[in-house]
């Protein structure tokens, strides 16, 4: 039987901060936000016409890139905002 994989459940705040660490090159921050999307990769890995863990391992790769990509910032949440 496969074992499952706990979603990992994350706030925005705290998701917008592993990203920010994440583009601090924090490899801790790194695997927290690739365990989070796993599931959401596993998933779509059934509609890849490649072996599953070639699949996964060019969508880690994507995300990896994405989130140390200084030059496109993600949107932080002023203090003051509710």
């Amino acid at each position: 039987m496969e074992k499952e994989n706990p979603q990992v459940a994350l706030t925005e705040d705290e998701f917008m901060s592993l990203v920010s660490q994440a583009q601090n090159q924090d490899p801790d921050a790194m695997l927290k936000l690739l365990e989070f999307f796993e599931p959401e990769m596993l998933w779509h890995t059934r509609f890849i016409r490649m072996p599953q863990e070639d699949a996964l391992q060019h969508m880690r790769l994507a995300l990896i890139e994405l989130f140390q990509d200084t030059k496109r910032p993600f949107p932080v949440k002023d203090e003051g905002q509710a």
